[in-house]
């Protein structure tokens, strides 16, 4: 490339610069209606393979990312778009767990505990949920710290 200068900006720069910014497009995929970036991988959940966004009528609560690993067990991404309490955000996500569950209270009440434990002081907005279920265990990482597991197959399916 040739060094000629533009408004200030050698050639040079501006290619680096548009480099630069494409990056994050080569890593990531963007929840167009929350602006949430997904990574295509994870080493926690593996590959992304797709997006969607809960809404409570009008109101975004959180982006969703599906991943898969090399064993097609699934892992799930929440980023919270607005915050949520703790008792709220876990009586939710365990009233979608229930249907699996059957009978096994016993698993839905690990299930609770283990997100009461992870969210102290609720979900704030940005925060970030990572759901393992590899090993016929339910994971779950919040901002990158491991809260704990759960074993229960169907928790896990």
């Amino acid at each position: 490339l040739e060094d000629r200068r533009c408004h200030g900006v050698t050639m040079k720069a501006r290619v680096a610069f548009i480099l630069l910014g494409a990056l994050p497009a080569l890593h990531a995929i963007v929840e167009k209606s929350t602006g949430f970036d997904f990574p295509k991988a994870s080493p926690k959940l593996g590959k992304l393979r797709s997006l969607g966004v809960r809404k409570k009528g009008p109101i975004k609560v959180y982006a969703v990312g599906m991943y898969e690993d090399l064993f097609k067990a699934k892992g799930f991404m929440l980023q919270m778009a607005m915050g949520v309490g703790a008792q709220k955000m876990t009586n939710a996500l365990a009233d979608a767990v229930k249907p699996r569950l059957k009978s096994d209270q016993g698993s839905l009440d690990k299930f609770s505990d283990l997100m009461l434990r992870g969210l102290p002081n609720g979900c704030s907005r940005s925060m970030c949920l990572l759901f393992g279920t590899g090993g016929g265990k339910l994971s779950l990482v919040v901002d990158g710290k491991e809260i704990g597991s759960g074993s229960s197959k169907p928790l896990a399916e």
